[in-house]
């Protein structure tokens, strides 16, 4: 009998709910379409009956000893994402940086843009088709109000650029780090799987090869 990939979706630290219906209410029926199961944990106590842990947009910190949870959880080969926002809006990154910092992460304060690759001429939705994993099936992706990604330590590896480089280099927009078995993603935007921007491009199977995969 194939397993069903159950999903932990975070809500300890204030963050944009699976369970709302205006923002997320296609992704979570494509989840349950999959035949995987989604459910809010209220507490990070609990994720290790979980597979894939998702904390999307956190509005409080974490504290070291939910850091070691995730640690643990990762070692046991499980994956952990993480959905961001541009300018350290609500102190995003702040909070972000304060769980993936321990893992060779950090979320820039910055926000993205782009004027050659984006969605109906707003340089701030970018379009790229730079995405080196969980890319089955994907040919481009939006990334709406997206920041970038600053990678601190030499077993992280891009999965996401921006589509042109610039003069200054590089601007990667999804990291994955690789963590005793485990992966733990951070991603620069939290909103490239809402309901707007799931139906745009390739959005829809990256999400779901994200989740399932």
């Amino acid at each position: 009998m194939v397993k069903r990939i159950k999903i932990g979706w975070d809500i300890s630290h204030m963050e944009f709910t699976i369970e709302d219906h205006y923002y997320f209410s296609v992704l979570k029926k494509s989840i349950r379409e999959a035949g995987a199961v989604v459910r809010e944990l209220d507490s990070l106590g609990g994720i290790a009956n979980f597979d894939v842990l998702v904390i999307n947009y956190p509005e409080k910190p974490f504290k070291k000893t939910e850091a070691k949870l995730v640690r643990d959880f990762l070692k046991s080969g499980k994956k952990v994402i993480v959905g961001g926002y541009y300018k350290n809006e609500d102190r995003i990154a702040d909070h972000i940086n304060s769980l993936s910092s321990h893992f060779g992460l950090l979320l820039n304060k910055d926000e993205v843009r782009d004027r050659f690759s984006n969605d109906e001429g707003d340089d701030l939705l970018i379009v790229t088709s730079r995405v080196l994993s969980y890319n089955d099936s994907v040919e481009r992706v939006l990334l709406p109000c997206s920041a970038s990604i600053s990678i601190l330590d030499s077993s992280v590896r891009p999965i996401i650029y921006k589509e042109k480089s610039g003069s200054r280099g590089e601007k990667v927009l999804g990291a994955e780090s690789r963590i005793d078995g485990g992966r733990f993603l951070l991603l620069g935007t939290c909103v490239f799987w809402d309901n707007f921007a799931i139906k745009k491009y390739s959005n829809f199977r990256f999400s779901l090869n994200l989740l399932l995969g």
